[in-house]
């Protein structure tokens, strides 16, 4: 019933009418484009935070709270540590040979999924997308505590929709066993390990890469606004709100992103065209999704790098753990500098 009722069209022309009516009663078509000033909302920035994160700065708020440095300086003795492990990989993987391996791959992993459910899924989650900013409509108006603010609803909403896209993923994969998600069998911690190796030996060049595009956007006197979840990060207050934005960025969003442009995307693209060229465009697409400018070619290159690990060890169990561990060590070190730099 389920997988009648996904693949036909009822679903998508119902849905795709509801999201059109409530545009229009609410007047989000208007010329104007008026949003009640919520995106403005978002946009600003605290007046705790410096407009240069310069080593004075730093170095005044390790002083007021010299636990809080010693943390921040545990991480960058692991990032420092990871970068120095990562190029002794590489210099390794040049000097031994090893490194003409890198495109054999004998995972025996054969594409799962096709265009057609690609389309059915990416279309669900976008109508989906779109009417979550109207759910506020629905409910009753929040307790005078303003506990439900624009924030929580944009948190509570990248939640339902992560959670919606893994239920709607595993509803699709209903009937393709285990290999279309490829998360569960003995080769998943054989795909752990090897994955977690290519993510160290990778890892100095994606920092590189990171601090040559942040150098050219300061060159260039270029501000790039952050993404959601990074403003939701620098701004929010309340304990429970921030408690699932790390949650979404370090668990909920790494297990949806990966099902959906590794598990599914990836595996479509694969089914039409190479390795590289499907690597790149699922990258992009991965890219794309953060919303962030100067993060583009950075995320690009992870998103290749997921890719690479998924087709070379024929599991999604290890692209995962290095997703998580990387949102997880860029989080880390993002909420111990909120809490340096913020006031109370």
């Amino acid at each position: 019933m389920m997988q009648r009722l996904l693949r036909g069209r009822l679903l998508y022309v119902l849905l795709g009418a509801l999201a059109a009516s409530v545009y229009v009663k609410t007047g989000v078509l208007m010329p104007d484009g008026s949003d009640g000033g919520r995106a403005r909302e978002l946009q600003e920035v605290p007046a705790w935070w410096p407009q240069e994160l310069d080593e004075a700065t730093l170095k005044t708020a390790i002083a007021k709270a010299p636990a809080l440095g010693a943390v921040l300086s545990l991480l960058t003795l692991v990032l420092v540590g990871m970068g120095v492990v990562g190029l002794a990989l590489s210099a390794w993987g040049l000097g031994t040979g090893r490194i003409r391996g890198l495109f054999r791959f004998t995972s025996g992993w054969k594409p799962q999924w096709t265009f057609g459910e690609l389309g059915r899924i990416t279309l669900l989650l976008l109508l989906v997308a779109a009417l979550l900013p109207f759910l506020p409509l629905a409910i009753p108006p929040p307790p005078p505590d303003g506990a439900w603010d624009h924030r929580a609803w944009m948190t509570a909403s990248m939640l339902g929709l992560d959670g919606f896209a893994v239920l709607l993923i595993l509803a699709f994969a209903g009937g393709k066993g285990h290999a279309a998600l490829g998360l569960w069998g003995r080769r998943s911690w054989a795909s752990i390990a090897a994955s977690l190796r290519g993510y160290l030996a990778v890892f100095p060049w994606l920092f590189l890469l990171l601090f040559a595009v942040v150098e050219l956007a300061r060159a260039l006197h270029w501000r790039v606004p952050a993404e959601p979840l990074q403003e939701l990060l620098f701004q929010e207050r309340r304990p429970a709100v921030l408690a699932v934005v790390v949650a979404l960025a370090c668990v909920v969003g790494p297990v949806a992103e990966e099902l959906f442009f590794r598990g599914v995307l990836y595996s479509a693209l694969r089914r039409k065209i190479s390795r590289p060229v499907a690597m790149v465009l699922s990258g992009a697409a991965f890219s794309l999704a953060h919303t962030s400018p100067l993060g583009f070619l950075p995320i690009t290159a992870l998103g290749c790098l997921l890719a690479y690990l998924y087709e070379r060890t024929g599991s999604l169990a290890g692209p995962l753990a290095v997703h998580v561990l990387h949102n997880t060590l860029l989080m880390s070190v993002a909420l111990v500098l909120r809490q340096l730099l913020s006031p109370g």
